[in-house]
């Protein structure tokens, strides 16, 4: 994608990660559970967003966040390093 790319650039220059969190009903079997249907692609007229995933996505962020933060406090840029 477009984002990827511009990314990609940053990427170079800042020790970086890219990852996706995906959401879904997983297809017609769990249609039933999930009214509209979410597992669309992001592109697609009908894709509609399963908001109850929004809170693992941002508990993730702030986890990583925090995580780094902690670890640049310590000095420990070595192991920052390893793990971005």
């Amino acid at each position: 994608t477009m984002g990827g790319e511009d990314f990609a650039f940053l990427a170079q220059e800042i020790p970086s990660t890219f990852f996706l969190v995906g959401q879904g009903s997983g297809g017609h079997g769990n249609q039933k559970y999930h009214v509209p249907r979410t597992d669309y692609g992001l592109h697609h007229p009908s894709f509609a967003l399963d908001e109850d995933v929004l809170p693992i996505g941002a508990e993730l962020h702030v986890n990583l966040a925090l995580r780094s933060l902690k670890q640049l406090s310590q000095g420990d840029e070595e192991m920052v390093k390893v793990e971005l």
